[in-house]
């Protein structure tokens, strides 16, 4: 089977690809209220030279926050086993303006061969509505995350997603589609027990 033929499965970045900074994931949301997706998606307008200034801006405040970040243990080798299961998206919160800086970061650590695409918000959206929209918009069933309160939502709307165990992931009152995971080189053998219907 090609890579087009496979089921797809995105993968958020930081958390999951991207080593947090000082290796302490913080950011990590517990909130578990967030609203429906609005009924009608607005996008970014960059249609002026002031919109289109402030985002070029907003890239170069991603760049100092981002360029010294280096992928987790294991990553590559995990990312080489799930691209012969699924077709794997990058799908993450960041802004749509680092696009370019995202895969050169891939290239940059070997992962950018096991990557077909790379989707960043470019709506009015908090990051777990955005990542529920893409994941509708693209015909997506699976999702890897590291937050909690992503997993919950996106679970909540029909979507399995493979939770990398944070401390701050634990305790939450998680629907059965949220499968904890140790990071994302267990989620390969996941799948596979899965699609045999053996015990996760």
């Amino acid at each position: 089977m090609s890579q087009a033929d496979l089921p797809p499965l995105t993968l958020d970045l930081d958390g999951v690809i991207v080593r947090p900074p000082l290796g302490r994931n913080v950011a990590i949301s517990r909130r578990l209220d967030l609203p429906p997706l609005p009924t009608t998606i607005r996008y970014v307008d960059t249609g002026t030279r002031w919109r289109h200034t402030y985002w070029l801006l907003r890239s170069g405040l991603e760049i100092a926050r981002y360029s010294g970040r280096r992928p987790l243990p294991g990553v590559r080798e995990a990312l080489a086993e799930l691209a012969e299961r699924r077709r794997l998206l990058v799908l993450s919160g960041r802004r749509w303006v680092v696009r370019p800086l995202v895969w050169r970061w891939l290239a940059r650590h070997g992962l950018a061969e096991y990557v077909a695409e790379v989707h960043l918000n470019d709506a009015h959206l908090p990051s777990a509505q955005f990542k529920l929209h893409m994941a509708q918009r693209l015909g997506v069933a699976e999702h890897v995350d590291d937050d909690g309160a992503t997993a919950y939502y996106l679970a909540r709307h029909g979507i399995t997603v493979y939770l990398c165990d944070w401390p701050r992931n634990r305790g939450l009152p998680y629907p059965p589609g949220v499968r904890p995971v140790r990071d994302l080189g267990e989620v390969a053998s996941r799948l596979d027990a899965e699609a045999s219907g053996a015990p996760g």
